[in-house]
């Protein structure tokens, strides 16, 4: 008898150690709920190199559910009648919608399902894609191979995928690091170091966190701990969101065991992964260069030069960047700029042209993330000399950047 008991409460303790992921249907679109047992982490950076991830600190969550993959087109469409997603695909996440558009969405979910789903809190999203109880302390969700586990800029196909193509985390999530960045709920506010049990944010109304990193951000972007914060009425092709919901009977009793899941690897399949792809994929970045320039001269260079790239159809499609070179070794990059301020490539500094490369020094304080760094460029001017293009290495990422300028009359 004693050995009974002593194999029931091991069968027991093996059974409540197990998570009962959940599934269900809404209007034929799939919907896959992974458990995250609760407990305590520490959160934020834990290389301590973000200082809006700092200071460090303890958060306590209950128990809870998250989507398995992002929201997809296919599901958004099914609730809401609709899809203005700029990448379409039913099994790429839903994306270019706004906060308030989410929460029509989950209201009309809630009322087809008769469960609450909701967004995850930041503290939920980040416990969720370090792993949960088993985490391995990855910088990415799932690894420290970024590459592995997400689509980003530093594998630039230059737009989003299937869910559920890469590698899936710790708990078995996908796609928590790239593909597109995540809507949460809380609204933006500095950490503290005081311990916390299930935080919701801040209750001022402000900025909205949003986390993961997207299709087109290199690594620096999609570490688990950064912070990014969006504008509720914003819509961009890389920011969506995933489902969160709470673990209680009530919820769980109108969903079933997902023994087996609806998106398998064969369903998310893609075929071609840049079939249908528009302007910015892989096949359609390369411009022809003609008309090479052997030996480019300091003159050459001097002057505004407008970002561009190709048009897919042997034309070109201009972006509002702009590189402006002048005669007296001084550069200005009219990019885009975090509203932090710190996280862009707009900035100013001095360049000099040596051994074929274009070499750039950011100023200190310039508002660029190389502030006080230089930078090699190999450097190619075709076009009679109206055509630059760069190859640099992100000193962040490692990763190899392409870019082409157009010099402006």
């Amino acid at each position: 008898m004693k050995k009974v008991t002593i194999m029931l409460i091991a069968s027991m303790a093996m059974t409540m150690g197990k998570a009962q992921n959940l599934k269900t249907m809404v209007n034929g679109a799939p919907i896959e709920m992974i458990e995250v047992k609760g407990g305590s982490f520490t959160m934020g950076d834990h290389n301590k190199q973000n200082q809006d991830a700092l200071p460090l600190h303890k958060v306590t969550l209950d128990s809870y559910y998250v989507g398995r993959t992002e929201v997809t087109q296919q599901l958004w469409k099914a609730v809401m009648g609709y899809n203005n997603s700029h990448f379409k695909g039913d099994l790429c996440p839903v994306e270019s919608i706004e906060y308030e558009e989410i929460m029509t969405f989950l209201n009309k979910l809630n009322a087809l399902t008769g469960v609450k789903f909701r967004l995850l809190t930041e503290a939920e999203w980040e416990f969720a894609a370090r792993g949960g109880l088993k985490s391995k302390d990855y910088v990415y969700s799932g690894s420290n191979d970024i590459d592995a586990v997400g689509w980003t800029g530093n594998n630039p196909t230059l737009r989003t995928h299937n869910v559920a193509n890469k590698a899936p985390n710790e708990l078995g999530i996908y796609d928590m690091t790239g593909n597109v960045w995540e809507w949460c709920s809380d609204y933006n506010g500095a950490y503290t170091e005081k311990a916390q049990k299930n935080p919701k944010g801040p209750t001022t109304p402000s900025w909205h966190q949003a986390k993961g990193g997207g299709y087109s951000h290199f690594a620096y972007w999609c570490q688990l701990c950064y912070r990014d914060r969006k504008y509720p009425a914003e819509k961009s092709e890389g920011l969506g969101f995933r489902l969160a919901m709470d673990a209680t009977k009530g919820n769980k009793g109108k969903m079933e065991v997902a023994n087996e899941w609806y998106l398998t690897r064969t369903v998310v399949e893609e075929k071609d992964s840049n079939a249908g792809v528009a302007y910015g994929s892989v096949a359609n970045t390369k411009l022809s260069e003609t008309n090479i320039v052997e030996h480019p001269t300091r003159e050459q260079l001097v002057g505004v030069w407008q970002a561009c790239t190709s048009d897919g159809k042997g034309g070109r499609k201009y972006g509002i960047t702009f590189k402006i070179l002048s005669s007296d070794g001084k550069f200005q990059n009219m990019g885009l700029t975090n509203v932090t301020g710190k996280f862009g490539y707009a900035g100013t500094g001095t360049w000099k042209l040596e051994d074929g490369c274009l070499v750039e020094t950011v100023d200190v304080g310039s508002g660029n993330i190389f502030e006080g760094k230089s930078n090699a460029m190999e450097l190619t001017l075709s076009d009679g000399g109206n055509l630059m293009h760069i190859i640099w290495v992100h000193s962040v990422s490692g990763a190899r950047v392409d870019e082409y300028f157009e010099k402006v009359e």
